[in-house]
């Protein structure tokens, strides 16, 4: 932020430089091909110590006091980020550019299949950047950034990392390593997370423990103007979603996981501009399985999907600059088993999407965006499944977005997005036709669905001073359809599971976000965030939509010297009394917490301890977004340490 600002700002059409992240290389060019918007953002990446002091379990965890985040969670294992009140397949999660290829999209009680703690950067992804991965423009892309290609020169480089908490008894470690060896170079990781029940304030929860592995391995090679790499990630959880209460199993359910994906890359730069091309192809096998008893299988996965991604990114091209072009095909075949009553179906999609910006008058920077392309789903006659609804399904998907970004004064913007949302049905909202034990649910999907879209406009302020950074921003999005799985009211008596039925319905979303930080690098530091969304059916009374997180607020204050950092911290949210039909409130809580970490470089190596406890009083904290908030609170208590050591 330091070489943006000073004693005012520098404008963009200025010389600057261009870097375009390939893993820890870079591309350097002599002119502008960012906008102003996308240099501010790059800022809120969670990245070295920023994301040491946050990271925690998952993912989720991790990112949940930035802007406009929720969790979705059925347990410590199965948390997912929600974005702006929107979950499932509104938000994306990526790995090194490419799909993850989990389920976590699917069911409340499917875990995210990545280590975060191997996670080199943490990005959330908005405005029109979106739609080069979604067409889902009203949600947003988490991307999760492991390096998997090793695109470094360097002739060694290693991190070693250890976290352990007293919230879920247990440890994660991870171990990785870069090398070059005659001009080739390499990467090898692994991890391991072994952690068990999480402790709340009215008890430990049973059967909440994880047990995650993971390898990978890469290897790349630079020609003159061409780079190629190839890298294999195995992934495997092993993880509890607890029971013994009603509408749960009785025992709880135990849940193995596999992952496993293999990307190969290819890179062209040409030598007289900044411009690439980018191609990668990835192949993804999930195996996923729900253990009922130690032998009893109640439900399997089975995913092979295909992803071939070709992106051009041109620098400057006339008035436009930071131009990326590309083009998506993605093949996926899903196979259920055991107790679930959904076809196997084969989906197949396919896409283009482009980005550009250009400089309009006084200071005002546009940026347009825009996705075409189609969605085909082709199920399969299975003797488990309604075969009324074994029906071909196509369609065909278009979102855009437009940013307005203006400098009103010295270091002050002013941004207007306006774009147009949708997705495709998920094959489980279009087929299920059957009980999910481990999610407490029977959920039925209807496969007359069409595809939901809608139109949203977001409005933000940023304003950079000499002493203090701050942002404020308004969201609004009108869903034509908006596709979620409601509670009907009625059981399923054989099951004893609550009916949920998959239906569109017209709805309003909004909300809004501010947060403020002292700008300082040294001495006293202080910042806060607050976030609110609330969403209405379109129908006689407007009545609330489900599953909206309420009112959070989260606020620190520091003193950071050269080597050392403290601090203090407090979180609250209101009660969520906003309720759809047979939806629960949930109460409000308040928890304060405190922070202590060291950096410091010797003998070639840099070394951190970061020193963290949560809910320091042991609070009654009950996450609205959790299936699990009738019966236990969240995480009580919890003194974390992370330390890590890179070479």
């Amino acid at each position: 932020m330091g070489s943006l600002l000073c004693g005012g700002f520098l404008h963009f059409s200025l010389a600057q430089e261009f870097i375009q992240d390939l893993g820890n290389s870079t591309v350097i060019a002599e002119q502008s091909s960012e906008t102003i918007l996308n240099g501010l953002r790059e800022d809120e990446v969670l990245k070295d110590e920023k994301l040491n002091r946050k990271i925690s379990t998952t993912i989720a965890e991790t990112i949940k006091n930035e802007p406009d985040i929720a969790i979705r969670s059925m347990g410590p294992a199965a948390a997912r980020p929600v974005i702006k009140g929107l979950s499932s397949s509104h938000v994306t999660l990526t790995e090194d550019g490419s799909f993850c290829g989990d389920m976590s999209a699917t069911s409340p009680d499917h875990a995210v299949a990545s280590e975060v703690l191997t996670a080199h950067k943490l990005r959330i992804t908005r405005g029109p950047q979106i739609l080069a991965q979604s067409f889902a423009t009203a949600g947003g892309v988490i991307q999760v950034n492991h390096q998997d290609i090793p695109y470094d020169d360097s002739l060694f480089h290693s991190n070693i990392a250890n976290y352990a908490e007293t919230g879920q008894p247990g440890f994660a470690t991870v171990i990785s390593a870069n090398a070059n060896v005659h001009g080739v170079s390499l990467k090898g990781e692994v991890s391991a997370r072994n952690m068990g029940d999480m402790e709340t304030s009215k008890g430990t929860l049973k059967n909440t423990d994880i047990e995650n592995r993971s390898i990978a391995i890469g290897a790349a090679y630079s020609l003159e103007h061409f780079k190629f790499g190839a890298s294999f990630r195995s992934f495997n959880s092993d993880y509890g979603i607890p029971g013994g209460f009603i509408g749960g199993h009785p025992n709880g359910v135990d849940i193995e996981l596999s992952k496993r994906d293999f990307t190969l890359q290819g890179l062209y730069i040409p030598a007289a501009r900044p411009d690439t091309l980018n191609v990668i192809f990835r192949y993804n096998q999930y195996h996923h399985k729900e253990f009922e008893t130690k032998k009893y299988v109640g439900a399997e996965f089975a995913v092979n999907q295909a992803n071939l991604r070709i992106e051009k990114f041109i620098a400057n091209s006339g008035p436009f600059f930071g131009i990326h072009l590309g083009t998506e095909l993605d093949s996926r075949s899903v196979e259920m088993g055991g107790y679930v009553f959904t076809p196997p179906t084969n989906s197949y999609a396919a896409s283009l999407f482009s980005i550009a910006s250009i400089n309009g008058w006084d200071g005002l920077e546009i940026t347009l965006s825009a996705r075409l392309g189609g969605a085909f789903f082709r199920p399969r006659e299975s003797v488990v499944a309604d075969k009324d609804a074994i029906e071909d399904r196509n369609f065909a998907l278009w979102a855009f977005a437009a940013e307005f970004s203006q400098i009103v004064a010295p270091g002050k913007f002013l941004t207007l997005d306006v774009f147009r949302t949708t997705r495709a049905p998920t094959i489980e909202e279009l087929y299920n036709q059957g009980p999910h034990l481990a999610a407490y649910t029977y959920e039925r999907g209807y496969h007359k669905l069409d595809d939901e879209s809608g139109y949203g406009a977001e409005l933000e302020f940023r304003d950079y001073g000499e002493h203090f950074n701050w942002r404020a921003s308004t969201h609004i999005t009108w869903f034509l359809n908006h596709l979620a799985p409601r509670a009907t009211g009625d059981t399923n008596w054989s099951q004893l599971l609550p009916i949920y039925q998959v239906s569109g319905d017209d709805a309003l979303l909004m909300g809004a976000n501010a947060s403020i930080e002292t700008s300082a690098e040294q001495g006293f530091y202080a910042q806060a965030g607050a976030s609110y969304v609330c969403g209405f059916y379109q129908n006689e009374n407007w009545s609330d939509m489900p599953q909206i997180p309420p009112f959070h607020f989260h606020a620190e204050m520091a003193y950071i010297w050269q080597h050392v950092r403290a601090g203090i911290n407090t979180e609250f949210a209101l009660a969520q009394n906003r309720l759809d039909r047979y939806e629960q409130r949930t109460p409000g809580y308040i928890t304060f917490g405190a922070l202590l970490e060291f950096h410091w470089s010797l003998a070639l190596a840099n070394y951190s301890i970061v020193l963290r406890g949560d809910n320091v009083f042991n609070a009654d904290v009950r996450n609205h977004l959790s299936r699990l908030k009738s019966v236990m609170p969240e995480k009580g208590r919890n003194i974390s340490i992370l330390a890590k050591v890179e070479i």
